[in-house]
């Protein structure tokens, strides 16, 4: 359905005649992980425009995903620009309406992180939305990396996935969702991130939660192509 004037209790503009018509979503597991990915890579710094800056060498492929999920959920044009001398993909949307929706459901104008984000209440009241939003938020504010020690002398190699935010309280209820799920996770770095070590918890994660971000999921592929022996490969 197109905008609604009966939704615009708490727009800041609700009766602008130069509205653009956009899709009004429901309540989805869809604008969940939509949501995770504004709290992760997102920004509102104005009153028309939402902007999803990721890398553009490493989150290409994911970007394209990024701009289908807001194209299906939204129904609005993204523009992409590149900005020059950085490898920075910025995906535009520009629409006063859908800057005023998802301030209406939970995300922020300004400064996230001095607003101590945390996760809406419509998305934690539910099992499917939560796991949606931390897919989201750690396919832009996470990764897997490769740890490498020495145990009684001995070399060993395993992964590890990561994710950072400076707000603690999302870093909390990230962290009791992944309890939740029965997830090891530990948060450490003066509570700015989350680690999961072991290769039972990350093939845990990514069965459970999963991820869409190609840059995450081939890291993942290339450590069990090289640890083909591990008792618990499989591909994702």
């Amino acid at each position: 359905m197109g905008f609604n004037f009966t939704q615009t209790k708490k727009l800041k503009y609700p009766l602008k005649s130069h509205r653009k018509p956009i899709i009004i979503p429901k309540q989805s597991g869809d604008l969940a992980e939509f949501m995770g990915i504004v709290f992760g890579d997102g920004g509102i710094n104005n009153d028309w425009q939402l902007i999803i800056t990721l890398n553009s060498l490493a989150d290409k492929e994911y970007s394209l995903y990024v701009e289908d999920l807001i194209k299906r959920l939204f129904k609005v044009r993204v523009y992409k620009r590149k900005r020059a001398n950085e490898n920075t993909l910025a995906l535009i949307c520009s629409s006063t309406t859908l800057v005023d929706f998802m301030v209406d459901k939970g995300a922020v104008r300004g400064n996230k992180i001095k607003q101590n984000i945390n996760i809406p209440n419509w998305i934690l009241k539910n099992r499917t939305r939560r796991k949606r939003f931390v897919r989201g938020v750690v396919d832009t504010d996470g990764g897997l990396f490769i740890h490498r020690h020495l145990c009684y002398n001995k070399p060993y190699c395993n992964i590890g996935l990561c994710f950072t935010s400076y707000s603690l309280r999302l870093i909390e209820s990230v962290k009791e969702i992944l309890d939740e799920l029965g997830i090891k996770s530990y948060i450490t770095d003066r509570k700015r991130r989350i680690y999961i070590y072991s290769a039972d918890s990350i093939k845990q994660y990514l069965e459970l939660v999963g991820s869409m971000n190609p840059r995450i999921n081939g890291k993942y592929r290339d450590w069990l192509n090289k640890h083909s022996d591990w008792k618990g490969a499989r591909a994702v």
